[in-house]
Parts: C-alpha cells; structure tokens; sequence
C-alpha cells in the first residue's frame, strides 16, 4: 500500500511541477505530457501494488496454497512457520506475505503460527535453490545454518537463528526438529534432492516427535 502511494504520490508532483515551471500557454499541455509519460513509465509497478493491495487469502483447504495470497496461484512458495513464541523480531504478529521481489504486502494474524511464506516465484526445480530464492530475498531475517552431509544431503539446523532444540526437548526418545512439507504433506526427499513442481508450496515448521 505504502509503495503504490508512494508512486501516485511522485506521478502527481512531477506533474504539479511541470504544471509551474513552463510558460503560461504551455501549462496544461505540458503537464498532460508528463502525467502521461509517468503513467507509462510506472504502469507496471501501479498494476503489481494494486494486485497485491487487493488480493484474497485462498480458501480452499484442500488447496497447497491454502491461506497464501491468490496472486501467488500457479507460482512457487516458501513458508516459516514458527509458535509466536520463538519467531524471529518482527514476525511473531501473524503469518507475513513476502512477494519475490522483498516486498512485505500482507500479514495474516488469523493463522495459526507466526512467520512468513515467500513467494511469487517461477521456474525453480530443486527445492534447495527455490529456498535459497526465499531466504536471499528476505536479507538476513530467515538466514540457514545447515550442515551438509554429503550424498545423504543438507540438515537445517536453524532458519533465522531459530534452532528447534533451543525452542522444545531433544534427548534419545524425544527430538524437536524442522517438519518439511511439500505441497502440505511431509516430504520424503530432502531439501537439497526434492523436485518441484510449477506452484509448489514448501513449508519448514518446528515439531516434537518421541520414538
């Protein structure tokens, strides 16, 4: 919202300007001109910040892209999930919205964990490069330490210094880890193995398991 403002708001003063610094017979062609060529210029980035100014949760449940802006339908996801407890600074309020491009453009705080999901992206086919994708546009907020083991794959220990043995128990019977879903059910391939599909939702969230 803040963006879309932001771009009528300079689209309308360079306008005004144009308006007053030409000659008094030239005034309104010459702003009519500029308003124009603004509008053009800016249509894109008008039409994205009004999409996602209006979009819809999706409300489907039996959607993977259940609860996720509509705007992301048919598009890659990335999802957090955390207890409001043990979320990164700025994301214990609800699940944000993280377009592609960084843009945080909707919280939902109805959910019913914290964090956030990453999305809008296109044409990833390895699920380690769409979460690098993800953490890469979000700066340093959801930043992984994993540990490679070779052929066996990549191990998060922790997303956004978030690791699930600070957050509940881990002993030999009882072990707090990060549950990785796939389009809302429990993947079997590792991150760094797992091959995705064109609107694939992956979600990482803290459970306790006892064996």
């Amino acid at each position: 919202m803040s963006s879309l403002l932001a771009t009528i708001a300079i689209i309308v003063l360079l306008t005004v300007f144009s308006y007053f610094v030409v000659r008094e017979e030239n005034k309104l062609k010459s702003s009519s001109v500029v308003f124009l060529v603004m509008l053009m210029l800016f249509s894109s980035t008008l039409s994205t910040e009004w999409s996602r100014m209006t979009s819809e949760l999706v409300e489907e449940a039996e959607d993977p892209h259940y609860g996720l802006p509509d705007i992301w339908d048919g598009k890659q996801v990335v999802c957090f999930h955390f207890s409001s407890e043990s979320a990164p600074p700025g994301f214990n309020d609800g699940r944000h919205h993280i377009d592609s491009d960084g843009t945080d453009f909707k919280t939902d705080k109805n959910w019913n964990t914290t964090g956030a999901c990453v999305g809008g992206f296109e044409g990833y086919n390895i699920g380690i490069d769409l979460l690098n994708a993800a953490v890469s546009v979000t700066g340093d907020n959801f930043a992984l330490n994993v540990t490679d083991y070779g052929e066996l794959g990549l191990f998060v220990n922790s997303i956004g210094g978030i690791n699930p043995c600070e957050q509940g128990p881990c002993g030999d019977n009882i072990w707090t880890s990060w549950k990785f879903l796939h389009n809302g059910v429990l993947s079997f391939s590792g991150i760094s193995a797992l091959t995705l599909d064109d609107d694939s939702v992956i979600t990482f969230q803290i459970v306790t398991e006892t064996w």
